[in-house]
C-alpha cells in the first residue's frame, strides 16, 4: 500500500512540475545559429538554451526532443556525456538539461504524458521518466489524443490506451484520432465507419450511442475489463517470476481493478450524458421547500429532481428560469447512469444546487468480482515447476511403450483438438504434446484407423468449422456399434447468453466464444446419428482458471448448472477440472495432469471401463495436484439423466 501511495504521489508531483515547465516552455522557440546548431530563444529573441544540438523540436509538456551524439549529462563526456558514434534523439527540460538520454532514432513531442519514439525502425512510447510504455513493435504511430493513440502493424491500424494495452486490434486500413465522444473514424476495405473506445465498430455514431445508452454499466464494462485484466496479469517474456509475483498480487490486483473500473465508469458516463438537456420547472412543494424540475433531452431520457429553493426566492426563480444555466455531474446508480448533482445559476448570480442522496461521494467498486479461491502463487509455482524440468525427459513414461491393439476398431472415430498458443497470449502448456500423444494412443492402443481420426493443433475458428463439417459427413457412416471419442486440450468457456460450454479456438479474441465448438451442438449432432456411445475428454476447466494458473473469469457469473453441462443419451463427458479449480500441467511428464493419467490408465489396462477410467484419473489428479501446487484439481464427470450410472459400464 505504501509503494502504491508513493508512486501516486510521485506521479502527481511530476504532473504538477510538468505543468509549470509547460507554462515556461510556451515562450521558448527553436533557434538555428550561423553554424547550423540549434537551441532555444525566449519570446523577445534572447538565446536561453545555447545552440549545441544538431536538431530540435518544439517544447511540449515541458520537454523538447533534441538530436545529439551524446545523451547523459553525468559522466566523462562533459555536458553530453560519452559521445555516441551516431546522432540520436533525446529530451531536454526548460533549463536545457538532458533529462531523457539521446538513445532514440526518432523522438516525437510529448502528448498526454507520452511520446512516440523509434528504435531499430520500430516505434514505441515512453513516459516523462523515460520508461517504456510500449515496446518497439509498431511500424507507424500517432500521438495520444483523448487517451488513445493510433498504431500501425504492417499495413493495418489499431489503437492503444495510456496503459499501453492494444484495446482496438490492428485491423483497419485508415484510422483517425479519438474524439471526446469516444469515437474514431476508421476504414476497412471499402467500409467507413466509427470505432468506439471498447473496439466495437459502428456505421454511425448515433446508433452506437443509442446502444451504449440502453445498456447497464456492468454489461458495458465487464468484457472490456476482463480482457484488460487477463492481459495485465500475464507474465511478460522479459519478466522474471520474482518480478511478476511482485507486480501481480492481491494488493496490486485490486488496485488495477479499481483503476480500470474508474476509467470504464468515466467512459460510460461520458457516453451517457444528456444530449442538449432541457430543464422544465414544475410546481413548488412548500413542505419540501423545493421546485420539481424535469431534466430531459432529445433522446427521450428524463430525470426528476427536487431543487431546494427558499420560499422567498420562488417568484424570482419562476420569472427568470428560462435564463438559467445548469451544470450536471453524473454517477452510476443501480447499474445505470444517473445525475449525481445539478447546479443551476440564475441571473444575479443566484446559485441553487441539488444533490442526489444516493451519491455518497465515496467511490467503491461498482461491479461484483469473483475473487474467491484465487491463489496468486499458482502461476509462479507452475512456471518454476516447468523451468526445473526443462531438458529432462527421463520421467516421461507415457509417450513410449504404447500398447498395441489386437485388431482395428473400424467402428471407432476420434476428434482431437489441442490448442496451446492462443492469439491473446494465453498459453496451455504441453497441449501440443497432449494432442500428438493421444493421437498415437488412438492409432495403436485403441486401434482406430487413421481415416477415422480428425486432429488439429492450435485450431482457429475456421478449423473448428471444418471439424464440425467432418463430423457431419462422417456420422453418416456410423452404425449401431460405432463409438466416438472427442479429446480437447485448451481453454473452455461458457457463453453467458446461450448458457452452454464452448471449446475455444486460438483466435476467439477476434470471433468471440461462439467461434469455437459448442458441446451442445456436438451432442445434438451425435444424438441424431446411429452411434452407440460417445466419450468427451476435456482437459480444461469450464470455470475460472487456465492451465497456466492465470485467472480468466473475474466476475460473479452464475456457475453452469448441471443441465448445461450434461450431455445427451449414451454420452459421457470428463472435465479436467471443475469451475473453481484449474486444469493444471504436470511438467515432469510434459502433459496436462488430466491427460497424463488418462494416458497412464490406457497404457496399463488392456481393457478398461469408463467408470474405472474416471476413478483412476480423479484420484491421481487430485493427489498429484495437491503435492505439486498445494491446491487440489478436481475432475468432474457428467452423463445424461436418462443414463444414470449406466455409463460406468461402457468400455474402451
Amino acid at each position: 500500500m505504501f509503494m502504491r501511495n508513493f508512486r501516486q504521489a510521485a506521479v502527481t508531483a511530476l504532473i504538477m512540475t510538468a505543468a509549470v515547465m509547460t507554462a515556461n516552455a510556451q515562450s521558448l522557440m527553436p533557434y538555428r545559429d550561423w553554424f547550423g546548431s540549434y537551441g532555444f530563444t525566449d519570446s523577445v529573441g534572447n538565446i536561453v538554451i545555447e545552440c549545441r544540438f544538431d536538431d530540435v523540436k518544439a517544447f511540449s509538456e515541458g520537454y523538447a526532443p533534441v538530436l545529439s551524439r551524446g545523451g547523459d549529462i553525468i559522466g566523462e563526456g562533459g555536458v553530453f556525456g560519452t559521445l555516441s558514434p551516431t546522432l540520436k534523439w533525446g529530451y531536454i527540460d526548460t533549463s536545457g538539461i538532458i533529462v531523457i538520454p539521446c538513445r532514440f532514432d526518432i523522438a516525437n513531442r510529448f502528448s498526454e504524458g507520452y511520446a512516440a519514439v523509434m528504435s531499430g525502425n520500430k516505434w514505441g512510447f515512453i513516459d516523462h521518466y523515460g520508461d517504456t510504455l510500449v515496446n518497439y513493435k509498431y511500424d507507424e504511430v500517432k500521438d495520444f489524443v483523448n487517451g488513445y493513440a493510433a498504431v500501425r502493424r504492417s499495413q493495418q491500424w489499431g489503437y492503444i490506451d495510456t496503459g499501453g494495452q492494444e484495446t482496438v486490434p490492428c485491423i483497419y486500413d485508415v484510422a483517425g484520432s479519438f474524439g471526446t465522444d469516444g469515437f474514431a473514424a476508421v476504414t476497412k476495405a471499402d467500409s467507413s465507419g466509427f470505432v468506439f473506445r471498447n473496439g466495437d465498430w459502428y456505421a454511425n455514431k448515433d446508433r452506437a450511442l443509442d446502444w451504449i445508452r440502453g445498456i447497464p454499466f456492468s454489461i458495458y464494462a465487464k468484457d472490456k475489463m476482463m480482457n484488460l485484466m487477463n492481459e495485465w496479469q500475464r507474465r511478460q517474456s522479459d519478466e522474471t517470476v520474482a518480478d511478476w509475483e511482485a507486480r501481480v498480487n492481491e494488493e496490486t490486483f485490486m488496485a488495477r481493478l479499481e483503476g480500470l473500473e474508474m476509467r470504464s465508469e468515466a467512459e460510460y458516463l461520458a457516453a451517457n450524458q444528456l444530449e442538449a438537456p432541457q430543464y422544465t420547472l414544475g410546481t413548488y412543494d412548500t413542505a419540501a421547500a423545493a421546485f420539481n424540475v424535469t431534466v430531459s433531452d432529445v433522446t427521450g431520457r428524463s430525470f426528476h429532481i427536487d431543487l431546494p429553493v427558499p420560499v422567498q426566492d420562488t417568484a424570482t426563480v419562476s420569472t427568470v428560469w428560462k435564463r438559467a444555466k445548469a451544470r450536471l455531474r453524473y454517477f452510476v446508480d443501480r447499474d445505470r447512469a444517473s445525475i449525481a448533482e445539478a447546479v443551476f445559476t440564475l441571473p444575479g448570480k443566484r446559485v441553487y444546487t441539488w444533490l442526489n442522496a444516493r451519491d455518497t461521494g465515496r467511490h467503491g467498486l461498482l461491479l461484483d468480482y469473483n475473487l474467491e479461491n484465487m491463489d496468486f502463487s499458482i502461476p509462479g509455482k507452475i512456471y518454476r515447476q516447468m523451468r526445473s524440468c526443462e531438458g529432462d525427459s527421463a520421467a516421461v513414461d507415457t509417450d513410449y511403450g504404447i500398447p498395441q491393439a489386437k485388431g482395428r476398431n473400424k467402428d471407432t472415430y476420434a476428434i482431437i483438438i489441442a490448442n496451446g498458443q492462443y492469439r491473446t497470449g494465453e498459453t496451455v502448456p504441453y497441449a501440443a504434446n497432449d494432442g500428438n500423444t493421444f493421437y498415437q494412443y488412438c492409432l495403436r492402443r485403441l486401434g482406430i484407423p487413421r481415416d477415422n481420426i480428425k486432429m488439429v493443433i492450435d485450431a482457429a475458428s475456421s478449423d473448428m468449422r471444418s471439424i464440425e463439417s467432418w463430423l457431419e459427413r462422417t456420422s453418416r457412416l456410423f452404425s449401431v456399434d460405432s463409438r466416438v471419442i472427442v479429446y480437447f486440450a485448451g481453454l473452455c468457456d461458457e457463453d453467458d447468453g446461450l448458457k452452454e460450454p464452448y471449446l475455444l479456438p486460438v483466435d476467439y479474441s477476434t470471433g468471440g466464444v461462439q467461434g469455437g465448438i459448442s458441446l451442445r451442438r456436438l451432442y445434438t449432432s451425435l444424438l441424431h446419428s446411429a452411434m452407440d456411445n460417445a466419450l468427451f475428454l476435456i482437459d480444461a476447466s469450464y470455470g475460472e482458471t487456465g492451465r497456466d494458473g492465470m485467472r480468466s473469469d473475474l466476475f460473479n457469473n452464475t456457475a453452469p448448472g448441471i443441465s448445461e453441462l450434461q450431455p445427451e443419451e449414451r454420452m459421457v463427458v470428463f472435465y479436467g477440472a471443475d469451475e473453481t479449480s484449474g486444469a493444471y500441467p504436470y511438467p515432469q511428464k510434459r502433459h496436462g495432469l488430466f491427460t497424463y493419467f488418462l494416458l497412464k490408465a490406457l497404457q496399463n489396462n488392456p481393457e478398461i471401463s469408463y467408470g474405472a477410467l474416471f476413478d483412476y484419473i480423479n484420484a491421481n489428479v487430485r493427489q498429484t495436484s495437491e503435492s505439486l501446487y498445494g491446491e487440489e484439481q478436481r475432475p468432474e464427470v457428467y452423463s445424461s439423466e436418462w443414463d444414470g450410472e449406466a455409463w460406468r459400464d461402457f468400455s474402451l
